[in-house]
């Protein structure tokens, strides 16, 4: 009996053990990341409210929930996986190199809790410009109103798919990088070789979610 607990014990902590050793590489990744998603969040938010607002003469509370429904429907796990893989393949690449085919055990489950959490900072990042862009003088009560209408269940659902995203495409370039290292590909037709790759893997993903899994469904509100 005695056995069976010290067996039980030293699993447990071979398996925090892991979970610690994938949330400090994703917070390593996410320090490379996050600046540029955050910068490119606050581009999208105060783009999509100036052309709803101006050109479009929308109202400022449509404007901002065209900008959710944007973000959260359409370009942002896209967007957001598609500058973490620009900006992480060379890591990815790294640590195959030095760790093999049983790299992916910690990249990938890392790629996916930053995905998501590199989503979130986008969506905040969109909805604090687009808040300050809009021409009403209450900026505290447009968020509060903006908020009240996102349901979190479609923030999480963005969330889970930003970083479903990010993990496959991070999968895919770490077997096809082993399988070109191991035929002696130069590195740096390696990583532009990739780079292409992934960005067909990630369009294909992002066509069969939105034709398939979850087709786009254009509904009065921005919680539809």
């Amino acid at each position: 009996m005695s056995l069976h607990r010290a067996l039980n014990t030293i699993q447990s902590t071979l398996s925090n053990n892991q979970i610690w050793r994938v949330l400090r590489l994703a917070e390593k990744n996410g320090e490379r990341c996050g600046g540029s998603v955050v910068l490119a969040g606050l581009v999208v938010g105060i783009g999509m409210v100036e052309l709803s607002a101006g050109p479009l003469q929308q109202t400022s509370r449509f404007s901002l929930e065209l900008l959710v429904l944007v973000v959260l429907q359409l370009v942002g796990p896209m967007l957001v996986s598609l500058l973490a893989m620009a900006l992480l393949m060379p890591r990815w690449l790294e640590r195959v190199e030095r760790r093999g085919r049983g790299a992916w055990r910690e990249s990938v489950p890392a790629a996916a809790v930053l995905g998501a959490l590199l989503l979130l900072m986008f969506l905040a990042a969109a909805v604090c410009a687009g808040a300050v862009t809009t021409p009403r003088a209450d900026l505290i009560g447009e968020l509060r109103e903006l908020m009240g209408g996102i349901l979190v269940k479609d923030v999480v659902r963005a969330m889970l798919r930003c970083g479903m995203f990010l993990a496959m495409i991070c999968s895919w370039c770490q077997w096809r990088g082993y399988q070109e290292m191991k035929a002696g590909k130069a590195p740096g037709l390696l990583v532009s070789n990739l780079q292409i790759e992934g960005l067909m893997l990630l369009f294909t993903l992002k066509l069969i979610w939105i034709t398939v899994i979850d087709p786009i469904k254009l509904m009065g509100g921005s919680g539809q």
